[in-house]
């Protein structure tokens, strides 16, 4: 076999680096024009935390990215500050659950948004779990301040691990 007289350097992989987040998730119920609003308002808060961070040094909540799925909207946009949001119609989740009274049980199908949270992960916990129940709390500020407002809000809250 011949050797190449001008053999191909190896390119060199590059490491994967690792980095460590906590992930939090939730479904929040988008049936009712009013809590479309409220979700939007909780996009439009997750979203100033980045322009808080950037132009003050400190926001709120430690978010370092979030997704959402779509929101239904059938008409229009009802919020004039998402305008920049050009699909936020284009599709959507249903929930499906079961509400038990006693004596009775009515299953319930609602559209839903969902979403995913990244914080960092931090050594003291309990201040992952402080930031989780300010998102919670202010979830549940958002559907009230819309006359619309939740009984309960899960949240799912997982450790991730990215390879960059």
């Amino acid at each position: 076999m011949k050797k190449s007289k001008n053999p191909k350097p190896k390119k060199k992989a590059k490491p994967a680096r690792l980095e460590r987040r906590v992930r939090v998730t939730f479904f929040l119920v988008a049936e009712k024009e009013e809590a479309k609003e409220a979700v939007v308002d909780i996009i439009l808060y997750l979203d100033a935390q980045y322009f808080h961070f950037t132009s003050e040094g400190k926001s709120e909540l430690p978010v370092t990215g979030f997704t959402h799925s779509a929101i239904p909207f059938e008409n229009s946009i009802p919020h004039e500050q998402i305008l920049y949001y050009k699909n936020l119609g284009k599709g959507i989740f249903w929930g499906h659950w079961w509400q038990t009274e006693p004596g009775e049980v009515e299953l319930i199908q609602e559209r839903v948004v969902f979403f995913v949270v990244d914080l960092p992960a931090v050594a003291e916990e309990w201040k992952t779990d402080e930031s989780i129940t300010l998102i919670k709390d202010r979830i549940f500020h958002f559907y009230e301040m819309h006359d619309c407002p939740q009984e309960e809000i899960w949240i799912v809250k997982q450790d991730i691990y990215r390879y960059a």
